[in-house]
């Protein structure tokens, strides 16, 4: 069974000390809401911890726009969110729309490669229902399909990614901060790769090696 480092303790706190006192949303709060969040959206079938009131909204974040005003609050909170939707693109330019800035957070490449992560089954690598790769790179948002066929990558050294993530806390996570916008990109088969040409190639060199480098970029910022 592999260590988890979820949440990074040092980057919560960076989190909460930059938004102390200002109005906060935080998109689908799950088990743990950020304690600094004033205000909160989520999927109405999703497990939610937090009371139902007017500070709760229910919204599905694939198809519908958030329910607030252009840049209603100071500051948007992403955690885990955008690696589960099948289209997380609309929700990141409501996000735009309704904050100054935010923080975004998913799983890793690192961590959605590595077998056993997922409620310690040693056949799957990564989070089961997770929908995509997401890393940054010259301070973009990047996007690759998580398609079935990583679970048949060759060449990954198994034991090397278990010492990685047990000895590097923040190569768990991928970290976003924005101020007023932010840009993303998105990789597609037929365009940047092949499925069975070249994507394995392209996850185990391209994304995990700017995945690595940003992680130690942004973690040495904070």
């Amino acid at each position: 069974m592999i260590k988890h480092y979820a949440p990074n303790e040092k980057v919560l706190k960076h989190i909460e000390t930059i938004t102390q006192g200002k109005k906060v949303l935080e998109l689908g709060p799950g088990n743990i809401p950020f304690k600094n969040a004033t205000e909160f959206v989520g999927w109405e079938h999703g497990v939610q911890p937090i009371d139902k009131k007017e500070n709760h909204k229910v919204c599905d974040f694939n198809h519908h726009p958030l329910p607030y005003k252009d840049k209603e609050f100071d500051f948007v909170y992403c955690r885990h969110v955008l690696e589960d939707l099948i289209y997380p693109f609309r929700v990141m330019e409501e996000m735009k729309r309704v904050a100054k800035a935010g923080y975004i957070e998913t799983p890793s490449p690192m961590a959605e490669l590595k077998k056993g992560i997922d409620g310690g089954d040693p056949q799957w690598r990564g989070y089961h229902h997770h929908v995509w790769y997401v890393w940054v790179h010259n301070n973009k948002l990047q996007f690759t399909k998580k398609y079935p066929i990583s679970e048949y990558f060759s060449g990954i050294q198994e034991d090397n990614l278990k010492n990685f993530l047990e000895n590097n806390p923040q190569g768990w996570n991928t970290y976003f901060l924005w101020q007023d916008s932010f840009d993303y990109e998105i990789y597609q088969h037929g365009v940047n790769f092949y499925l069975t040409r070249d994507y394995n190639e392209f996850v185990c060199r391209k994304v995990i090696g700017e995945a690595m480098n940003s992680t130690d970029l942004f973690y040495a910022k904070i």
